[in-house]
């Protein structure tokens, strides 16, 4: 054991002599890490029929894109809640209009805690105002928030 500690001393000061170690073994370059996740947009919930608490993003990451609720996300229980892109602005979505020319993300699989659901990959955001969670079985739309 001993023997192994000094061998690996003796490489490691020579790596060091000869320059071949020369920074740190992890990443120093901001930009690189900044250019791995990029926030395209972030919000807060509406209440619409039932109060939503947390914070949502949405983000694109390694050539996909992604929707994010927050670790204090919390809503009510319902048999069918699913998170929605929609044409409508926030204040103009209703449980009835809701889910007309939305896009389904993802049934939530919880209601409470932190969530990330790929966004399909034809999602043009220009021909979307608002995020919804909305119980589809119910038509009764839980909270909306719009995309800035």
């Amino acid at each position: 054991m001993r023997k192994q500690a000094i061998i690996l001393s003796a490489i490691a000061a020579l790596a060091l002599t000869l320059g071949a170690v020369s920074a740190p073994a992890f990443a120093t370059d901001t930009t690189v890490a900044a250019k791995a996740s990029e926030l395209l947009f972030s919000g807060v919930w509406t209440k619409k029929s039932f109060k939503s608490s947390g914070t949502w993003e949405i983000f694109s990451e390694g050539g996909n894109t992604f929707v994010k609720l927050s670790a204090d996300f919390r809503t009510r229980k319902a048999p069918d809640l699913k998170l929605f892109l929609s044409p409508l602005a926030a204040k103009d979505a209703n449980g009835r209009n809701a889910a007309n020319g939305s896009v389904l993300i993802a049934p939530l699989t919880s209601n409470t805690g932190e969530q990330v659901y790929e966004i399909p990959d034809a999602v043009d955001f220009a021909n979307f105002k608002s995020i919804l969670i909305h119980c589809e079985a119910y038509s009764k739309l839980w909270s909306a928030a719009d995309l800035r």
